[in-house]
């Protein structure tokens, strides 16, 4: 276990962080899956699958050997997407999409004008008031304001479906930072997202978009490996490529940090040990689907291309745009060992400030390989 520590880290460090010409790869790559041309790597105009043809390139000049025939593994999953035009005029001034506000990921066409009812989430008699009115049907065809109050908070869901209450329009509000997901589903209801401080006051809004809904969008997962010196077991490096892609055509979500930088790395530990060869057979695996719920990594462990058990450890790359601060180790507390020679390691050789650990976690795509059984960690800086 610690000469793989070493492997792992050490040359993690030298191929993506000393060596000035990995880096300058690493930088290319990034820049080649954030272009405009990818669509922010998700559903609309087919970003996600454009970005694996351009990495199913990048495996090919590496050097990659695919299990069978191809480096593809393909499936599909249902996804709700918002491609066209969005219009909205709150108090009759324009707002734009993606800056402005957000369209909930799950939401339905809407087409309408509509009078805003606030109620403050904060305070303990409107949040009563807005029961007893959903419980009497006040406002049921009209737009309810709901400030500091997150869509992903189930609590008024589940009581709009208790009470069969259906508003024309729930809006919600932050007051720092604007945060886009991926919906499977259509919600029953239109509903977005603004700033805190764009909706104090207001009487009206105006909302015109359409939702398109694919049943099951085909996606792929991509898995490529290097022999090494020995074949009784596997150190496996994955990312995931996807990411939230458009919201009508002029908001982009590019996804830099996640995770095209974890996908670049995992790229250049290819380049490197294809150079290199370790004492292991290594595989390379990039996952679609992680924005839309750990998809891409769920079906993988359903539908294992290799020996999962031949795992001697996974390391996920999630999220490695900045480590100035130093990294996490997710999971660390089960892979303790391990966490502890790369915590030594670091420390010794002084790659990065610190080398934190957290207990595992069901927010990237290690989770469905330790539900496995299978060793692995999710880092992320």
């Amino acid at each position: 276990m610690k000469v793989l520590c070493i492997l792992v880290w050490g040359c993690m460090a030298a191929a993506t962080l000393s060596n000035a010409q990995s880096l300058h790869s690493s930088k290319k790559i990034i820049r080649s899956l954030c272009a405009d041309s990818l669509y922010g790597r998700g559903y609309v105009n087919d970003g996600v699958n454009k970005a694996a043809v351009f990495l199913v390139n990048q495996y090919e000049e590496i050097g990659l050997t695919p299990f069978g025939e191809s480096y593809t593994q393909s499936y599909s999953f249902p996804v709700n997407t918002h491609p066209d035009s969005i219009f909205c005029r709150l108090d009759g001034k324009a707002l734009e999409a993606g800056i402005d506000f957000l369209v909930d990921a799950g939401s339905p066409s809407v087409d309408g004008h509509f009078k805003l009812h606030h109620y403050e989430m904060k305070d303990s008699e409107q949040v009563h008031q807005l029961f007893q009115d959903i419980q009497h049907r006040q406002y049921e065809n009209e737009a309810l304001v709901l400030h500091h109050y997150s869509l992903r908070n189930k609590r008024v869901g589940d009581s709009l479906a208790a009470y069969h209450y259906h508003p024309s329009l729930l809006l919600s509000t932050e007051e720092h930072k604007l945060t886009h997901t991926i919906s499977r589903e259509v919600k029953e209801y239109p509903a977005l997202i603004f700033f805190d401080s764009l909706l104090v006051g207001t009487k009206e809004i105006s909302l015109t978009y359409a939702n398109h809904f694919f049943p099951a969008f085909p996606c792929h997962n991509l898995c490529g490996y290097l022999p090494g010196a020995k074949h009784d077991s596997l150190l496996v490096f994955s990312a995931h490529y996807d990411h939230l892609g458009m919201m009508g055509p002029n908001a982009m979500f590019s996804g830099a940090s996640d995770n095209a930088s974890g996908v670049s790395m995992v790229l250049a530990l290819a380049n490197y040990y294809r150079k290199h060869k370790p004492p292991y057979d290594m595989v390379f695996l990039l996952f679609s689907g992680e924005e839309a719920g750990l998809m891409g990594s769920h079906y993988f462990v359903d539908h294992p291309i290799f020996d999962l058990k031949k795992i001697k450890l996974l390391m996920n790359l999630d999220i490695m745009g900045d480590a100035k601060k130093g990294i996490v180790v997710v999971n660390g507390e089960a892979q303790r060992h391990f966490f502890d020679l790369l915590k030594n390691n670091n420390e010794e050789s002084a790659y990065l400030p610190e080398v934190r650990i957290r207990s595992n976690s069901h927010n990237s795509d290690h989770y469905w390989f330790t539900e496995k059984g299978v060793p692995a960690v999710f880092i992320y800086s």
